[in-house]
């Protein structure tokens, strides 16, 4: 009877980690719009892997970065490189799903202009990790394209090269992305530019790339599809009650994920029915009203929320129970409501945010207030999320009636 006992444990901690890799995992993968055959390929590489550990009395929820290699060679014994480097990219995935993946910082010979950059891009302009290293990427790339035979010397830059680089984007790149891969470079020409390295044509000659009629907006939730979706979580059980909350403030108070996260329970004033957003992207943070049913249903998760020394206000329920929510971790969370109410294709958080935006517009708020609620800098910006492009109501028949006629 011991011994049964005793073998429970291991077997209930692997069933644990199966679970989460067949759902939190799997969520995470179709997040990053891996391809389903790519999904179904990482998952069951990682439950042989579980499987593995689990031999051994060891979990894939502690798996490090450094024993990458010996599970490698344990799993898959006597293979070629070429068949195991599919299944590590896949571990290394499983890394940065439980966030103990570091990515490495080889050093270039452009690395001091690419540390002054990422140095402007956070304590001056304020910008969020993903996009600090999303931009690192594209400028690694271009750069390494112009000076990997060639001396660092920007005054042989020319704007044939510029133009060369852009063609090379487009034939592997859709015209958006190309055009936000000039933008970044075009934006980083002008700092360099700034720091005297460079003349100022160079950022004049970054071509911009031809997008007609391509433009596409998240599509946003008439009242039905909003209600549809609050309905689709089971506020009986404790996690449907979280998810429900961050489904209100994403969709109510037009919150980004990120900000979400970072939400802390000490942020709300019940005596004065205000929220307090924490600081984001370029956003300082900003006070937004609580309206009554907002309220409320913050009120009956934090009634239902685990113990935990986290302050931040949503937290795991199950698997992960009392830590940090992350904003992969929520935004997986609205793709699982998507597929529960049938809205194929939809994937994230922010076309909640711009319902949000265009249910205000519609009820005749103008695009400052909104700005102000969103957390924007600029009116532009907003523009896009209130996706009042379409002036089709607006315009006259042509030609004018003959009565209309002078």
């Amino acid at each position: 009877m011991l011994c049964q006992r005793n073998a429970k444990g291991p077997a209930r901690r692997l069933n644990a980690d199966l679970d989460l890799i067949d759902g939190g995992f799997r969520d995470y993968l179709r997040q990053r719009h891996a391809a389903d055959f790519t999904v179904a390929h990482y998952c069951r590489f990682l439950r042989k892997v579980a499987r593995y550990l689990a031999e051994r009395r060891r979990c894939v929820t502690l798996l490090r970065q450094r024993d990458v290699p010996q599970i490698m060679r344990g799993c898959l014994p006597r293979w070629k490189a070429a068949s195991r480097r599919t299944r590590q990219s896949g571990l290394r995935q499983w890394l940065r799903f439980i966030g103990r993946f570091r990515e490495p910082a080889p050093r270039v010979r452009w690395q001091q202009w690419l540390d002054a950059y990422e140095h402007f891009l956070r304590v001056d302009r304020a910008l969020a990790d993903c996009t600090r290293a999303a931009a690192l990427r594209v400028l690694n790339q271009y750069l390494s394209w112009q000076f990997r035979s060639r001396a660092l010397r920007w005054e042989t830059v020319e704007a044939e090269d510029l133009r060369r680089y852009a063609a090379q984007r487009c034939r592997v790149l859709s015209p958006k992305s190309a055009n936000d891969t000039m933008s970044i470079l075009r934006q980083f020409l002008r700092f360099m530019h700034m720091r005297g390295e460079c003349s100022p044509r160079l950022a004049l000659a970054v071509p911009t790339v031809a997008d007609y009629g391509h433009q596409r907006f998240p599509g946003v939730l008439d009242e039905g599809q909003r209600r549809k979706l609050l309905a689709a979580f089971d506020r009986r059980s404790h996690q449907g009650r979280r998810d429900y909350a961050i489904a209100i403030c994403l969709i109510d108070l037009g919150l980004r994920a990120v900000e979400v996260t970072r939400l802390r329970v000490e942020d709300l004033n019940w005596k004065l029915k205000v929220l307090a957003v924490p600081a984001a992207k370029a956003s300082p943070g900003r006070q937004l009203p609580l309206p009554a049913h907002v309220e409320s249903t913050l009120r009956n998760y934090l009634q239902h929320r685990p113990p935990t020394d986290a302050a931040q206000m949503f937290v795991g329920q199950t698997l992960l129970r009392g830590r940090s929510l992350s904003s992969w971790a929520i935004a997986a969370a609205m793709d699982r409501a998507y597929r529960r109410c049938g809205f194929v294709g939809w994937f994230g958080t922010h076309r909640l945010r711009h319902s949000f935006a265009t249910r205000l517009y519609a009820r005749g708020a103008t695009t400052k207030e909104i700005a102000d609620l969103l957390g924007h800098r600029r009116v532009a910006t907003t523009d896009h999320y209130t996706q009042t492009k379409d002036l089709r109501a607006l315009a006259q028949p042509w030609p004018l009636p003959l009565h209309h006629q002078s």
